[in-house]
């Protein structure tokens, strides 16, 4: 390498350590992973997954030798150093660290070519790609891995005698103690440069190199298998990850679809740029960087094969499809393309393209890594908010919350848990989370006469808690930087905290409140023409008005008959045409056993749905939705849910003399406007235009709504049929707006 791209990668990698310095550590930890290396930072334990198998011995003695040190400095200025910032402050110098070696790399990939500012935007282009500049402050051992692999990778290109073979190849050996991943990037290029090798002395490095890789792999892996208890202890606790890791992890070698292979198209290639649009500048000049590779320079494009095409292969086919980090080590070669098909043009052009990408990368990276570092992870966020709110009620026993969560919840915030140790709020019990059927919890929980407080933390894409009626709605955690696509795979990730007290009511199993209880009614063969359903709905002092709506979905269009009772009296009957529905009513409820009265609904149809339900007390409003709207629909991919109108759409509603607000927030598709009228009966209440998205609020006044059953309808100018707009749909409904929200509240 030329003294000219050494100073010029040592600058970038100067700049790179200041930036990273000035935006600071991580504030937490971050990620099930991260916590594992945090532990094993105090106490090393494979089998216990501190950390997780395969076990990251170089990781961990690497962060031990920094963390000591940076403790005792840290205290000399009364500063309480942190786990999270050791492994930060690790990858920062990691990251560092690779910048120079990807100079290396890229100049011995260039040797053909005589300008040197290819070379050097190269690194550029690959060091402030925002999944490269991002990892470079998480607390995980990637950056770590991916710095080591690129210094031996250019070690490999320059051998050229049997002593810098095995040289390269111990270091090879000793960085597969870093990360696995690390085997991949690296041995495949052992093995091409033991055949480049000269014939006379190729057997004496082939086997220098490979009793030097063995050497070095054993003196990590002696000591690892010590600390572990041993051979078998180890293989337990490794064959126990590899079963976790091939049961419940979507990768195309388990899910060989075309959804899965645009998924892992989408991680590996895209995710890597944070924006699409960032992606789609990059990506063409790659391919044409692969052009121009395999026309000038077949040698380099056989080098650059060899070291990422068998990480390709892996990834591709073994590693979780959506965990973007994975894809960390490709930004490499698809940076290094890049700039190769930028090369195509110009010289002055050139340039401005590839700094164009760079700055348009860095602003990119400038937000998001400040958003990062400066506020802890949600997961420990929502603990700590916890903690918090006990301490402000005293902690006292009788006070205690019940903790419940979702399964996926449960699962990660084990080792969050864990880690806060003495720190994390005192509860009177936590509840089973039997998959998709955790709401049953709370259910038996409340029936067994249960009435603490329920904490229950929540998949923000799940919606099965809309069969608890709470008026609440829950303290949302999320990521306080875009684009979280680049924490992709990321546990604990988005939490919800609900806090329950006694509902005005809850339901049991067969119920279709929301298309995912409605899937899950459907796979356990249950429902209100199967066997009656059971609500459970608290008694008030006087009258109770009650919601029920619903689909006849029978096949042979027959009418089917609805009995609802309550307390095992029946209290409403009608029969039921095929097609949607909807009963408000009023009930005066009579005194009973227990502060809950039993409520079943049955029907003589099995294709019968119960998909709205409400149960207030006389003086709170309640609302159905009515005559011009279609079913629930919810994409479980990003949790949203929303019910279209037709063009003209009726919600039903018991005011109790009550003036409401109606709130709306959706979108439309028909047109890149609408006009919106809403009347409460004939009269007009609300009139405005509407852009594709909106979110409005209308006063319905008291004075409007005299009766004590109204109907508020919504009108919209811009509607349509998919069927005859989209050659493919079959879809005949005519849609209006697409509503994620629209509520009837009391004016306060």
């Amino acid at each position: 390498m030329t003294t000219q791209r050494l100073r010029v990668g040592a600058l970038i990698a100067a700049l790179f350590l200041g930036l990273h310095l000035v935006a600071g550590l991580p504030a937490s930890l971050e990620d099930l992973d991260s916590i594992n290396f945090a532990r094993g930072i105090g106490d090393y334990d494979v089998a216990l997954h501190q950390p997780h198998p395969p076990g990251y011995p170089v990781y961990i003695i690497a962060a031990r030798l920094l963390h000591a040190p940076a403790t005792r400095v840290a205290a000399l200025v009364r500063w309480t150093w942190t786990e999270a910032w050791t492994l930060g402050l690790l990858s920062v110098l990691a990251g560092t660290l690779a910048a120079v070696a990807l100079m290396w790399l890229f100049a011995a990939l260039d040797r053909d070519r005589r300008e040197e500012t290819w070379t050097w935007l190269a690194v550029l282009v690959a060091v402030t790609c925002p999944l490269f500049w991002f990892t470079a402050s998480r607390p995980m051992s990637d950056m770590f891995g991916l710095a080591a692999a690129i210094a031996i990778q250019a070690m490999l290109l320059r051998v050229g005698s049997v002593r810098s073979l095995a040289l390269a190849a111990a270091a090879a050996g000793l960085a597969a103690g870093i990360r696995s991943q690390v085997i991949w990037l690296t041995v495949p290029l052992l093995l091409l440069a033991v055949l480049r090798v000269p014939r006379g002395v190729r057997w004496r490095g082939a086997c220098a190199a490979l009793v030097a890789y063995g050497a070095a792999v054993l003196v990590w892996a002696i000591p690892m298998l010590w600390d572990t208890g041993g051979l078998a202890a180890y293989w337990a606790a490794l064959s126990s990850q590899g079963t976790a890791d091939l049961n419940g992890v979507e990768m195309l070698a388990t899910t060989p679809t075309l959804h899965q292979l645009v998924t892992v198209l989408q991680y590996t290639f895209v995710a890597p740029w944070g924006y699409w649009q960032l992606a789609a500048f990059a990506l063409p000049l790659a391919a044409l960087g692969l052009v121009q590779i395999w026309r000038q320079s077949p040698r380099a494009l056989m080098a650059l094969a060899v070291a990422f095409g068998p990480y390709l292969m892996f990834d591709f086919l073994f590693q979780e499809s959506f965990t973007t980090r994975y894809a960390l080590p490709l930004v490499v070669p698809v940076a290094y393309l890049a700039v190769r098909g930028v090369s195509l043009f110009p010289s002055i052009p050139a340039t401005g393209v590839a700094l164009t990408l760079v700055g348009v990368s860095v602003a990119v990276n400038d937000s998001m890594l400040a958003g990062f570092v400066q506020n802890e992870a949600p997961a420990f966020r929502m603990l700590k908010d916890m903690a918090r709110a006990q301490q402000e009620h005293g902690g006292a026993r009788d006070r205690l919350p019940v903790l419940a969560m979702h399964r996926r919840q449960e699962f990660d915030l084990r080792r969050p848990i864990r880690w806060m140790a003495d720190a994390m709020p005192k509860v009177e019990a936590r509840l089973p989370s039997p998959p998709k059927h955790e709401w049953l919890e709370l259910v038996k929980y409340w029936n067994g006469g249960g009435r603490s407080t329920v904490w229950f933390v929540a998949d923000p894409l799940r919606s099965d808690l809309a069969l608890v009626g709470a008026s609440n709605g829950p303290a949302s955690y999320g990521w306080t930087f875009a684009p979280t696509i680049l924490l992709g795979g990321v546990r604990p990730n988005t939490l919800d905290w609900h806090i329950f007290e006694p509902p005005a009511w809850y339901v049991g199993e067969g119920w279709a409140l929301t298309p995912e209880t409605a899937g899950v009614a459907k796979e356990d063969g249950k429902g209100p023409g199967m066997a009656p359903v059971s609500a459970w709905v608290k008694r008030p002092s006087g009258a109770l008005n009650i919601v029920v709506g619903g689909r006849n979905l029978s096949k042979s269009g027959a009418t089917a008959h609805l009995t609802i009772a309550v307390d095992g009296r029946e209290v409403h009957t009608a029969e039921i045409a095929p097609g949607f529905f909807l009963r408000i009513f009023s009930l005066d409820m009579v005194a009973g056993p227990g502060d809950y009265a039993p409520l079943t609904i049955a029907a003589t149809d099995p294709d019968f749905a119960i998909e709205q339900f409400d149960a207030r007390p006389a003086g709170e409003p309640v609302f159905g939705f009515a005559d011009g709207w279609h079913e629930h629909e919810y994409n479980p991919a990003t949790g949203i849910g929303w019910r279209w109108t037709s063009d003209r759409a009726t919600i039903r509603v018991r005011p109790e003399g009550r003036a409401l607000v109606l709130t709306l927030g959706g979108e439309i598709e028909a047109a890149a406007s609408s006009h919106v009228i809403v009347r409460s009966g004939a009269r007009v209440v609300g009139e405005f235009d509407v852009d594709r998205q909106f979110t409005r609020t209308v006063i319905v006044p008291a004075d409007a709504l005299a009766q004590p059953e109204a109907e508020v309808t919504i009108e919209s100018s811009a509607s349509y049929i998919p069927a005859e707009t989209r050659w493919r749909s079959k879809d005949r409904r005519r849609l209006g707006l697409k509503l994620t929200e629209c509520r009837l509240t009391p004016v306060s």
